[in-house]
């Protein structure tokens, strides 16, 4: 098999895939979506979390939907958090013009302008040229990052023109259907459905397996052969998350070119964790960096109590917040928060004991140590302290000056 040292690494990681051939499973999702649209809904809402292959999901949408009703426009929010109404407007107007291939003069230059003075010229003047070179089909706008204009405590806040806009827009264009994409917290999504009146949403959560299964097998299919074990250790390490997995068979192939090894064990799996952890540094840091200081306490703990049960050969780990306990911190109300956003939001299962995604925890264990994380907590806990002693000085200078 020394021949495929030369083929290129089929597992994607770093990039939405385009290639239907090379996208598995979703079928129940794209189903939904099929339905909902049939049926004249005019905003369906995904909610996923980040790295979960949402974008993939947007990029495979207009393939498994038929598209002799609906034409569908593929618009990124991300980098439009402080953007204005118009400039919204304007960017979204050229990426229709652009990906629906319309005349170059249907979005002009000073059309910008003309948005800042009026932006009902979008829904006025614009769409219905588009809808004229559409003839009989329908508008749907893939809507990616959606929420990315909200504010940091999840409250729709600049993004509530643009929001409220396109809310008046459904209401008034018979031919314009939305999919936005909701990626952050549960908060947001409670928010865009209470803003859009309860229209139908999806989750999309972790593969099933056997849509997890030929993510594994069929892109190196002719040239790796999984054993039947390393397919589960796969399964156990990535839980079916889609990027985890990709990356976990990213270097699995990487490793069968460099050692001429085309036969994939468990052993195989388990020896290059270490570089999966290193080459998806992007995609789990994602799971710490947007995680308040409490939950990330707790994220550690969770971690911490199955390394301490996988070692003691315990059938099922402590209580996280009872192991903080033994190391001196004392449970607030945030940390007790944190524990139950925690599995709301999918980083820990229903018990409060485990991590969702083996790998994960394991690189939790190794970047994220519990006593370094409480230690950040306490320096956190220590400059707070001082604010409010100095605060209390300031006023009672202010209070003896007044004297």
């Amino acid at each position: 098999m020394n021949n495929f040292t030369a083929r290129k690494n089929p597992y994607i990681i770093g990039r939405p895939i385009h290639e239907p051939e090379k996208f598995f499973g979703r079928e129940t999702l794209f189903q939904f979506i099929k339905d909902s649209l049939n049926a004249d809904t005019k905003i369906i809402l995904l909610h996923a979390q980040r790295r979960i292959g949402i974008s993939s999901v947007l990029q495979q949408i207009p393939h498994k939907v038929a598209q002799d009703k609906f034409v569908f426009v593929l618009f990124d929010l991300q980098g439009h958090s402080e953007s204005s109404l118009s400039d919204v407007l304007f960017n979204l107007a050229e990426e229709i013009a652009s990906q629906l291939e319309l005349d170059s003069d249907i979005v002009t230059p000073s059309y910008d302008e003309q948005l800042k003075n009026n932006p009902d010229i979008f829904y006025q003047d614009f769409l219905p040229k588009v809808y004229q070179e559409l003839a009989d089909k329908n508008l749907v706008l893939l809507l990616d990052e959606f929420d990315i204009i909200s504010s940091d405590d999840g409250i729709l806040n600049q993004g509530n023109n643009f929001f409220r806009y396109l809310q008046s827009l459904l209401n008034k264009q018979k031919k314009l259907f939305i999919i936005p994409v909701v990626g952050r917290s549960k908060d947001d999504l409670e928010n865009l459905l209470d803003l859009f009146n309860r229209p139908p949403y999806q989750e999309v959560g972790f593969l099933d397996e056997l849509s997890a299964r030929q993510l594994i097998t069929k892109p190196a299919q002719g040239m790796l052969e999984y054993q039947e074990d390393a397919i589960k250790a796969i399964l156990e390490l990535s839980s079916g998350h889609p990027y985890f997995t990709q990356a976990i068979c990213f270097n699995l192939f990487l490793q069968a070119k460099i050692a001429e090894k085309w036969i994939v064990t468990r052993s195989d799996v388990e020896g290059i964790i270490d570089k999966t952890i290193e080459s998806a540094t992007g995609g789990l840091a994602w799971f710490w960096d947007g995680l308040s200081i409490s939950e990330q306490v707790v994220f550690s703990a969770v971690a911490e109590t199955q390394k301490i049960a996988i070692e003691q050969k315990q059938s099922f780990p402590e209580d996280p917040l009872t192991l903080l306990q033994k190391y001196g911190v004392i449970l607030t109300e945030d940390l007790l928060k944190a524990a139950k956003k925690l599995i709301v939001d999918g980083f820990i299962d229903d018990t409060k004991r485990r991590v969702n995604i083996e790998l994960v925890r394991r690189w939790l264990i190794e970047l994220h140590p519990l006593q370094k994380t409480i230690w950040k907590l306490e320096e956190l806990q220590k400059k707070a302290i001082n604010r409010i002693e100095q605060e209390a000085i300031k006023l009672d200078k202010n209070g003896k000056k007044q004297e």
